[in-house]
């Protein structure tokens, strides 16, 4: 019997795509990956052509060829884990899931189950959709939730790296898979507005980021009960520590039996600097607002460089 989807809920920078690399490794969910968001249009008429190994053989070649990477200079795959937020009809600036994209995304997640394993539950991220959890509850009603949680101060800062850098060098993979990227790079004097406007010598950035983590803090605060024995919630060190012991937490809480794959994912680890300056000064401001978040949550202090491991 195929069990409803899996969403892991968190802002960017919370540590989703580990975490979903590491489910995906395990062999055990069904995962949304770039072929499947650039096929989505015709992943059933491939699957049923029996065309789908060779799309993605080519897909392959078309990556290789144009040299597109990630963030950290690796080669992405035609499997990369991406978000169904790129997948829906109608995305926005900021794409989450609604009543006016539903059916579009009712009808991808058909097509990516009938070209995987039908049993298996539909692994799903989108951080778009971290203050979106009741919606998503109520109309996918079998549904459970993974519940990721990072210091806030970190997933700031690294929001405000992330995106100062793709304005800075033009990220080849997200204009792939991102139509409002590539208009983005395409224009240059917007491209150029844009840059002087996020510099960290002016605070808008930070303002802007730090008012939707906050945002997103009291909604976990406000609303993560309410989700009751369909949510699961993690913290962040915890899936640095001992990501295989986090891995198994959510199988055994989505009732999957592990198959002995290995959970291994590049990213868990990965050193990164402290905390920038313009955070670092911020940091008593952003540790009193998010206080109620991060002792329900059992998030407290911000990690030692060391410890830290991205996305």
């Amino acid at each position: 019997m195929t069990m409803g989807p899996v969403f892991i809920i968190a802002p960017h920078r919370s540590g989703t795509t580990i975490l979903y690399s590491l489910l995906a490794a395990s062999g055990c969910f069904n995962v949304v990956t770039a072929f499947h968001v650039l096929n989505r249009h015709r992943l059933l008429d491939l699957h049923q052509r029996g065309e789908l190994e060779e799309a993605r053989r080519t897909l392959q070649r078309q990556l290789a060829s144009g040299g597109v990477t990630d963030e950290y200079g690796e080669p992405v795959m035609a499997d990369h884990p991406e978000e169904y937020s790129y997948a829906l009809a109608r995305q926005g600036r900021r794409p989450t899931l609604d009543q006016g994209n539903l059916a579009s995304f009712r009808e991808f997640c058909r097509a990516a189950q009938a070209v995987q394993d039908p049993a298996r539950s539909l692994l799903l991220k989108n951080p778009f959709d971290t203050r979106n959890f009741l919606f998503i509850r109520d109309a996918v009603p079998d549904a459970r939730f993974v519940l990721l949680h990072r210091h806030p101060a970190e997933v700031i800062d690294s929001q405000l790296r992330l995106i100062r850098w793709m304005l800075h060098t033009r990220s080849s993979y997200d204009a792939l898979i991102v139509e409002r990227y590539r208009r983005l790079y395409d224009r240059r004097v917007r491209l150029a507005a844009a840059r002087a406007v996020c510099s960290p010598r002016l605070p808008l950035l930070f303002e802007l980021v730090f008012r939707n983590i906050v945002a997103g803090c009291d909604y976990a605060v406000e609303h993560a009960d309410a989700l009751g024995g369909r949510a699961l919630s993690i913290t962040y060190p915890d899936l640095c520590r001992d990501p295989a012991a986090v891995v198994k937490r959510v199988l055994a809480f989505t009732g999957v039996e592990p198959n002995g794959h290995t959970a291994t994912a590049p990213m868990v680890g990965r050193r990164t600097a402290a905390l920038t300056p313009e955070v670092e000064r911020r940091l008593p401001r952003i540790e009193r607002r998010t206080d109620a978040y991060r002792r329900q949550f059992g998030v407290s202090g911000v990690s030692a460089p060391q410890a830290f491991c991205e996305s």
